[in-house]
């Protein structure tokens, strides 16, 4: 196992001048990742919480030390794609909605679920998040390989301290909380349906307000993209499923070296736009500005 000093860094994003179809132009891979952000603010604050729950009951300083980090990483991440959602808000989309009911739904989750159910899924979503973390440094995804410059840098930074944090709510978990497998394999199993049943309704309304919900055949192509033979989900798949093997531990994967790469570029100036440019270079940035 490898693991990262995580790092938090305030950072701030331009995206007053995102494209309404920001990644290639393409409507259902853009308002895909869309819908992920809308949720993202209160996702993290739940997390933290659960988290929270249980950091008092932790001995290890180094593991101490991480949970503190990883709280001020989430938070950041909730402050910068609120900023986004405030975009999406100017374009029609009922921010305000898909957040009251989000708030809505956690609330219940935190009433009825024992605290112990919600740290695991906290992992499991932590799981979820770094492997697309990975997935879009990866040489074989083109997630974001013809995307709006700054969009492309937000979600760069965001994937990458996701597996610099990735272990942390998986440790607390299997430590402090003295977790379980049968627990933690159904934690990503109702994780992952939580995302497509609270997701792709919102997902949807975003289609159908662009009016893409009228063209099937761009509809297609995207989902396409997303689930097909060599979509960028399906090649996520194999390092998804790595969860339910009894051994699994986050760092299992190690640290991708785009990722090392990320961050002495971002330890240099401090500019994660230039950070963006090291892993998918200055032409294709320039390219899709």
């Amino acid at each position: 196992m490898t693991s990262l000093p995580i790092q938090p860094r305030k950072v701030a994003f331009d995206v007053s001048s995102v494209p309404r179809h920001w990644n290639g132009g393409d409507p259902v891979l853009t308002r895909f990742f869309d819908a992920l952000s809308v949720h993202f603010p209160e996702g993290e604050r739940f997390f933290i919480q659960s988290v929270r729950n249980f950091k008092d009951q932790v001995t290890d300083d180094q593991l101490i030390e991480d949970i503190r980090h990883f709280i001020r990483q989430e938070g950041q991440h909730g402050i910068v794609h609120d900023r986004f959602n405030d975009v999406m808000a100017s374009q029609g989309v009922d921010v305000d909605k898909v957040t009251t009911n989000l708030r809505t739904f956690i609330r219940t989750t935190q009433k009825y679920l024992p605290k112990k159910y919600q740290l695991a899924m906290t992992a499991a979503f932590e799981h979820f998040t770094a492997t697309l973390g990975e997935a879009m440094v990866s040489e074989k995804s083109d997630m974001f390989g013809e995307a709006d410059p700054v969009m492309r840098a937000l979600f760069l930074w965001h994937g990458v301290e996701e597996v610099e944090h990735k272990a942390v709510a998986y440790d607390l978990y299997q430590g402090a909380a003295g977790g379980g497998y049968l627990t933690r394999a159904s934690a990503l199993v109702v994780a992952t349906l939580m995302v497509h049943l609270v997701v792709a309704p919102v997902f949807w309304n975003m289609l159908k307000l662009d009016g893409v919900t009228r063209q099937p055949g761009v509809i297609l192509k995207g989902l396409n993209k997303l689930y097909g033979r060599k979509g960028i989900l399906t090649g996520m798949l194999p390092d998804f499923l790595a969860w339910f093997r009894p051994g699994f531990h986050p760092w299992d994967t190690g640290m991708p070296e785009k990722v090392a790469a990320w961050l002495a570029e971002y330890e240099a100036h401090g500019d994660p736009m230039q950070a963006s440019e090291t892993i998918y270079g200055p032409d294709l940035v320039r390219e899709a500005a």
